[in-house]
């Protein structure tokens, strides 16, 4: 690597009037939450949110 890349990115800074990231969260209607002890189980207290979990990597066993 050159001095003269690193010496760009050391004195590059971002604007101020640039955004950097824009997070953009969908509304999540009510419903019903699962019991205390269910929701213990499933590691959510929302039934909408209780999506399966693969450890390999999304595929079902």
């Amino acid at each position: 690597m050159n001095s003269v890349a690193v010496k760009e990115c050391e004195t590059a800074t971002p604007s101020k009037t640039v955004a950097l990231a824009i997070a953009t969260v969908p509304m999540q209607p009510w419903e019903q939450p699962y019991d205390p002890k269910t929701a213990l189980n499933h590691g959510t207290i929302f039934p909408s949110l209780d999506l399966p979990f693969y450890v390999t990597g999304g595929e079902q066993p």
